[in-house]
C-alpha cells in the first residue's frame, strides 16, 4: 500500500509518498481499492498548512476505486462496486448543520490519497455506471459543488443566464450542468485558447477579461444575469454588478483571496441575494450522479499524471494551467 503524505513541513515539496500496510475495514467501514484521485484547490490548501494539520498528514477529499471488502454492519456497497467518495460523510441529507462539518475528508480525518482507503458507509457513493474510474473521481467536491450552487442553492431555471468565473473544475461542470439544465451561459477567462474550448461545450458568451476590460458592459448590454457563481472572492464585486435586478450570487470559493469590500446599496438597489455553499449532502450526490447517467455526460480531465508524479501535478494546478479536472492514476 502507498500513501501520499505531508511530511515534516507543509508544502509541495514536502509531499512524499510511503509505504504501508492495507488497512482492515471495521464493523461500519468499507475497504477500497484506489484506481484514480482528482486534485482539488481545497488539497492544496491544506498541503500548504491553512488548515494547520498536525504532521504528517494524508490530504485528500476525491477518489474512485472498487470494494474489495465489506464490515459486518455495511449494507449498501458490496465487494466489486465502483464508488467514489463523500467529502462530508455527516451530511447525509436534508440542509446543512455545523455537525455536517466534521470528520470532512482530508480536513477533519486522514485523507484519501492512498492504493487503500477503508472509510465508513457514510463516506462513500455508487458511481454513474458509465463513467471510467477516472471520471468518476472528479465528482465529489467540484461536481457536487457545481450542482448544489445551480439547482439546490442557486434554483437555476430554464431560460436563465448565469455568469461563471474560469474554467477549472467547478465552472465546467457548472458549464455542463447550466446547459443540460437550458441556461444560457457566460463564462469568463484569460485564456483565448479556454474560452474557444468552452464556447465548443456549448457556453454562450465567452470574455477575456484581460484583453476585453469592458467585458462587464458588454454582460450588462446583454441584460444581466439571473446568476452568478463567485469563485474568485476579490472578484464579488464584479458578480454584483454582472447581476440584473433580483440577481442571486452563489459563493463557492475565494481563489484570489477572502477579503473584499462592498456597498450595501448595491444589494438594495438590486435586491440581490447571497448565499454560500460548502458542496452538498450524500442525497444530492445521488441526485447529481442520477442526471449525469441519464444524460450520459462526461466529466472534462485537462490531464493525468501517475501516482509517482504527485508534486507535478500539484505544480500544474497552482500555476493554473489546467481545464476541468486534474487527475492521478494510482493503477
Amino acid at each position: 500500500m502507498k500513501t501520499l503524505i505531508v511530511n515534516k513541513k507543509y508544502g509541495i515539496d514536502h509531499l512524499n509518498i510511503t509505504a504501508g500496510q492495507v488497512p482492515e475495514p471495521a464493523a461500519n467501514e468499507v475497504l477500497v481499492k484506489v484506481s484514480a484521485i482528482s486534485l482539488n484547490y481545497l488539497d492544496l490548501m491544506v498541503i500548504k498548512g491553512d488548515f494547520g494539520h498536525q504532521l504528517p498528514h494524508i490530504p485528500g477529499s476525491d477518489a474512485a476505486g472498487t470494494v474489495l471488502r465489506i464490515g459486518s454492519a455495511v449494507s449498501s456497497f458490496l465487494p466489486g462496486d465502483t464508488v467514489s467518495t463523500h467529502f462530508t460523510p455527516g451530511w447525509q441529507s436534508g440542509n446543512l448543520t455545523p455537525e455536517g462539518l466534521e470528520n470532512r475528508l482530508g480536513i477533519g480525518t486522514a485523507g484519501v490519497f492512498a492504493t487503500y482507503i477503508c472509510l465508513p458507509e457514510a463516506a462513500l457513493v455508487k458511481s454513474p455506471v458509465h463513467l471510467s474510474v477516472q471520471e468518476a473521481a472528479t465528482l465529489p467536491i467540484a461536481a457536487l459543488t457545481a450542482w448544489e450552487a445551480l439547482h439546490q442553492a442557486g434554483g437555476l431555471q430554464s431560460g436563465e443566464t448565469i455568469l461563471l468565473q474560469g474554467t477549472g473544475g467547478v465552472s465546467v461542470f457548472a458549464l455542463q450542468f447550466a446547459k443540460l439544465a437550458g441556461a444560457r451561459v457566460i463564462i469568463t477567462s484569460s485564456s483565448d485558447e479556454k474560452l474557444e474550448r468552452a464556447k465548443a461545450m456549448g457556453a454562450d458568451h465567452v470574455f477575456n477579461y484581460k484583453t476585453q476590460p469592458d467585458w462587464l458592459e458588454k454582460v450588462k448590454a446583454l441584460g444581466g444575469v439571473d446568476l452568478a457563481l463567485e469563485v474568485v472572492g476579490t472578484g464579488f464585486k464584479e458578480s454584483i454588478q454582472a447581476c440584473r435586478f433580483g440577481g442571486r450570487i452563489i459563493i463557492i470559493g475565494f481563489l484570489n483571496g477572502a477579503e473584499t469590500s462592498l456597498s450595501i446599496f448595491d444589494f438594495l438597489q438590486k435586491k440581490l441575494s447571497v448565499k454560500g455553499v460548502l458542496v452538498g449532502s450524500k442525497d444530492t450526490f445521488r441526485e447529481m450522479n442520477q442526471a449525469i447517467e441519464k444524460a450520459d455526460l462526461r466529466p472534462v480531465i485537462d490531464q493525468v499524471f501517475p501516482f509517482s508524479e504527485a508534486r507535478q501535478a500539484f505544480e500544474y494546478l497552482a500555476a493554473g494551467k489546467h481545464f476541468g479536472k486534474i487527475v492521478l492514476d494510482l493503477n
